[in-house]
């Protein structure tokens, strides 16, 4: 798996703002039909609207990939700039001022690999062990 370099993800997340700039003037405040085309609408079993402490890693990451493959994207980034939301999950980001996003799920060496022989394991951190 690779990552992305910072100026990747700093282009890649302009280039969303931007659309979502053209979607906004396509839809003024309090046009909101694009909402029932969300990727989200479908997804009652993630917790889209619950407390920031309440996410967990795995959550918040699937929450993540529905919002990139979502096809109003750009229209909900768009209306949550000018709605000025502040909670709840929109966009592919917690709106929640006070939000601390947890740490994301990663590949690390496996115990007992080396240069010659590598091998992953994936990972999850946990909430206050170091």
């Amino acid at each position: 798996m690779t990552a992305l370099s910072r100026s990747a993800r700093w282009a890649a997340l302009e280039a969303v703002w931007l659309e979502a700039a053209a979607a906004s003037a396509r839809h003024p405040l309090g046009a909101v039909a694009w909402q029932s085309l969300g990727s989200c609408g479908a997804r009652t079993d993630l917790p889209w609207i619950g407390e920031p402490e309440e996410i967990g890693p795995w959550d918040a990451e699937s929450m993540r990939s529905v919002c990139r493959a979502c096809p109003v994207l750009a229209d909900c980034a768009a209306y949550v700039e000018e709605a000025n939301v502040c909670a709840g999950w929109w966009a592919g980001t917690h709106r929640d001022p006070t939000y601390v996003a947890p740490a994301r799920p990663g590949w690390v060496n496996a115990p007992g690999a080396s240069e010659a022989t590598p091998a992953w394991q994936g990972v999850l951190p946990l909430g206050g062990v170091a």
